[in-house]
């Protein structure tokens, strides 16, 4: 027999072992045993929480033979049709490669006709938000009028891209994320009906990485059950299949960061990278970690075991909050650079050591050296050839419009072609963010992907310890010449701004009008002797001169001036 992934091999086949929904399960049972089934249904929320599966129970319920209390009996005729995918009364339908308008027409036609064997026609569509505009509303008017035999079930994992004329004619079911705990459980009925070994650290462990997601915690189990060795589920193999780092080393970096022990560091890192972990995996392990230290800490582990939450919380007292909080940030901001390092592991041990030094002002802002040395005399400042030392910025000392104010200059110090893109926008202060705006939204998608230059290139030229957060906006016909125009036009009070007094006769002047120069403000001397010339007194009668002479002499033969 072929393989079969767990996850497709353990799918819910009844309501009743869906795991972690009990409102939906609820809600859907009270409807099928009432007989009230509506014609639409919206199932959302993230991955790997059970949309498709219960979707399925849903279309065998309404069409089963023989149903239990609400539940498909999955042995009749219709139910073994649907579950080998035989019945044409039952149709899923993948939008994200069905999006376009023809293809919900012909649905739209199809769900006319006449039921087959069921009691209704059941169409699944799943990933719906992946319709275009011109589908959705190809679809609206089949959705607010179907025929009596037809129910309609959208999966989604992405519901505000849904327009509200197709919500409003659904019934609406957010699908929460599965606690750990529940994954637990359920892993651990598998494994005993399957008689595999296992240790509750492992199944925690991938409970943790699955992010509250069933599907992704049975294709975990699944890999790592194919890795074999006769051992059973253990932490070791998890570590290994996942390429991450210890929850030990986890602690003992954190313990090592707040004692501020850049050696302890260093150890631990190289120890992650010898044994052939993932940097950015290492990086993300962290900042999870410091996210679950800081909330045990503020609100109790509830979502963990017991063991791990003592252990948690024991390290939230060690730490403060502020602290990682501080953390938090730098990480995060490491692991978005770190995809664009050169090196990925200096970019990270960096991050890492500018924590753990105290003589530096650290960008995170927790490192905070208390000034234990007694007070010294003041003394004469004593020349030195050494260059003065440079002392970094902070955020509050940085006005943001300084920054707008230099952005051209700003924008020569940047590589090509960055530097052409952020000159077409402008930039504004939007509270405590640097907003960059552009009219193409193609140039801020790149300049976007670009922003971490951008904010070294900040840094550098206002010698800041942190540069602002960018922030990026498209507006539609945005012209960043006439914007500045306008904005030097309102702020400038010179005599091309308003109109202005002529002094000698008091007549305006207007924006455009040059001022005439007096003669005492000329540059050089004009002769002001006279110039004497007699005019003929035939020159007034009888039209032009003929005697050139009387006006001076003739430059060529034919008597021209």
């Amino acid at each position: 027999m072929p393989h079969t992934a767990l996850y497709r091999k353990r799918r819910p086949r009844a309501f009743s072992e869906i795991v972690g929904q009990p409102h939906i399960v609820r809600t859907l049972g009270n409807q099928l045993r009432a007989g009230q089934i509506n014609h639409a249904y919206l199932f959302c929320g993230t991955r790997g929480t059970g949309k498709t599966s219960a979707a399925k129970i849903l279309a065998r319920a309404v069409n089963c033979l023989e149903p239990k209390d609400g539940e498909p009996c999955n042995v009749c005729e219709m139910c073994e049709s649907i579950l080998t995918e035989r019945s044409l009364d039952v149709a899923e339908i993948d939008a994200a490669s069905n999006n376009g308008v023809e293809s919900i027409r012909y649905l739209s036609d199809e769900a006319k006709n006449m039921r087959h064997q069921g009691r209704y026609k059941v169409y699944i569509v799943d990933e719906v938000h992946m319709l275009s505009t011109s589908a959705f509303n190809a679809l609206l008017k089949t959705l607010e009028e179907p025929p009596p035999h037809v129910v309609f079930i959208l999966a989604t994992t992405d519901p505000q891209k849904i327009p509200a004329t197709i919500l409003s004619r659904c019934q609406r079911y957010d699908f929460r994320r599965i606690s750990a705990a529940d994954i637990v459980e359920t892993l651990k009925g598998y494994l005993r009906e399957e008689g595999l070994g296992f240790e509750d650290e492992a199944l925690e462990y991938i409970a943790y990485h699955s992010d509250g997601a069933m599907r992704d915690a049975l294709s975990l189990l699944d890999q790592c059950i194919s890795m074999g060795s006769g051992e059973g589920v253990t932490p070791d193999k998890v570590r290994e299949m996942l390429g991450a780092v210890d929850r030990v080393k986890l602690f003992e970096f954190t313990d090592a960061l707040a004692a501020c022990d850049g050696g302890a560091v260093m150890a631990i890192i190289s120890e992650a990278m010898d044994e052939g972990r993932d940097v950015s995996q290492f990086a993300s392990d962290l900042v999870r970690h410091f996210r679950d230290v800081l909330v045990t800490g503020l609100a109790g582990g509830a979502d963990f075991s017991s063991e791990m939450a003592a252990r948690l919380a024991e390290q939230s007292k060690a730490v403060s909050s502020g602290r990682l909080m501080g953390y938090i940030n730098a990480f995060s901001e490491t692991l978005r650079e770190m995809r664009f390092a050169p090196h990925m592991r200096t970019a990270f041990e960096v991050c890492a050591l500018r924590i753990c030094m105290p003589s530096t002002e650290v960008a995170i802002n927790v490192v905070n050296t208390p000034d234990t040395a007694p007070a010294k005399p003041p003394q004469r400042p004593v020349q030195s050839e050494a260059p003065p030392v440079v002392t970094k910025k902070t955020n509050t000392s940085l006005d943001l419009n300084d920054i707008a104010a230099n952005w051209d200059k700003l924008c020569r110090r940047l590589p090509m072609p960055l530097r052409s893109q952020c000159s077409q926008c402008g930039v504004e202060a939007d509270g405590g963010l640097l907003k960059i705006i552009g009219s193409n939204g193609a140039t801020i998608t790149l300049i976007k992907g670009k922003q971490s230059v951008i904010r070294e290139a900040i840094a550098d030229y206002f010698n800041l310890s942190t540069p602002p957060n960018l922030a990026f906006e498209v507006r539609e016909a945005y012209n960043k010449g006439a914007t500045a125009a306008a904005t030097a036009a309102g702020n400038t009070d010179d005599m091309h701004s308003r109109p202005q007094e002529r002094p000698e006769t008091g007549s305006k002047i207007l924006p455009n009008d040059k001022p005439m120069a007096r003669l005492d403000e000329v540059p050089f001397e004009i002769p002001m002797e006279e110039i004497p010339m007699e005019i003929p007194e035939e020159a007034e009668s009888e039209g032009p001169p003929h005697d050139w002479a009387s006006f001076g002499e003739a430059v060529d033969s034919n008597e021209e001036w």
